[in-house]
């Protein structure tokens, strides 16, 4: 079966898509909640005063989330969170976070196979 390559273009294209809108969405309705849940971590509080609540500013704000859920043994150890604040956060909220990274994972995975593979 020969697909044409315009139509896996169209697929990554759609996926990223899909991918920005999940996290627009996630940034506009949870970003705050998993901000409260950690409020007693000092770089959270930077983040948010530095930054501010733009559109820039509350994607620099989830990627510091971030670190804490894809790395809590490592900000643990730096002494940069607390075993308490990371288990403060719900399993639903963890695995939404690195549900949006992964797939932007898989995101670029693809664009990389179709810049190497299809054309």
């Amino acid at each position: 079966m020969n697909v044409d390559p315009v139509w896996w273009v169209f697929l990554v294209f759609g996926s990223v898509l899909i991918n920005m809108g999940m996290m627009i969405l996630f940034l506009y309705t949870k970003l705050e909640k998993a901000e409260e849940l950690l409020h007693d971590v000092e770089f959270i509080g930077w983040y948010k005063n530095t930054f501010g609540s733009s559109l820039i500013g509350r994607q620099a704000r989830m990627n510091a989330i971030s670190m804490v859920v894809m790395m809590p043994g490592v900000m643990q150890n730096r002494g940069e969170v607390s075993q308490e604040a990371y288990q403060r956060l719900p399993a639903s909220l963890i695995k939404q976070v690195r549900a949006l990274f992964v797939f932007a994972l898989f995101n670029g995975m693809g664009m990389v196979g179709l810049y190497f593979f299809i054309y």
